[in-house]
């Protein structure tokens, strides 16, 4: 994972937390220099533009959840049946999402589509991530081999993804909705199975 250098840091949490609390408009050059006590000036010697600022944001917020997930799963026995990895990356990828400390990942929500397509790369990396868990449970014949992956896990992630705003509108907790995402996957919603 790539760290940002201490300043650099500063700067993207700055604009992060402008982005969350007042809108992505609100961030300007001029306000995140304002937030680090820098000259706005001196902000361009970091980075070239507010939207380099806010790719670097994404791309940080999703290197970060990725390997999170990946240390979550890898901490796991190898034998460990797949629903016990989904378990894990679930629990992992909601508590991104929903944490207080998770500044970058709140982001996302607020951007305009035309920049939340500039972290395609890293989003179809961390979709790799859920790809290859889903084709480990096929191949260990937990999950159907008829399913489509290449349809399911933007499926599943896009599901996963909307989770804020599920909180906001029911009250939930992100572990109730965690495990509502692993049962209705595992178990379906079909009554008297």
């Amino acid at each position: 994972m790539t760290k940002p250098s201490p300043m650099r840091g500063e700067i993207l949490a700055a604009a992060a937390e402008i982005i969350v609390r007042k809108g992505y408009d609100a961030c300007t050059m001029r306000a995140v220099a304002a937030l680090v006590d820098m000259k706005a000036g001196s902000l361009y010697y970091h980075f070239k533009s507010k939207d380099e600022i806010v790719e670097e944001i994404l791309n940080q917020g999703i290197e970060t959840l990725h390997a999170r997930v990946t240390e979550a799963m890898r901490a796991l026995p190898k034998e460990a049946p797949f629903a016990d990895r989904l378990s894990a990356a679930v629990g992992v990828h909601i508590a991104g999402l929903v944490g207080k400390d998770q500044t970058y990942m709140h982001v996302y929500e607020y951007l305009p589509p035309v920049i939340k397509r500039r972290s395609r790369k890293m989003r179809e990396t961390y979709a790799q991530l859920w790809h290859d868990l889903f084709a480990g449970g096929v191949a260990s014949g937990e999950v159907d081999a008829g399913i489509d992956l290449q349809l399911m896990v933007p499926y599943f992630l896009g599901g996963l993804n909307r989770v804020p705003e599920w909180l906001r509108a029911s009250g939930a907790s992100g572990n109730q909705v965690a495990a509502l995402a692993i049962t209705t996957l595992l178990d379906g919603i079909r009554a008297g199975r």
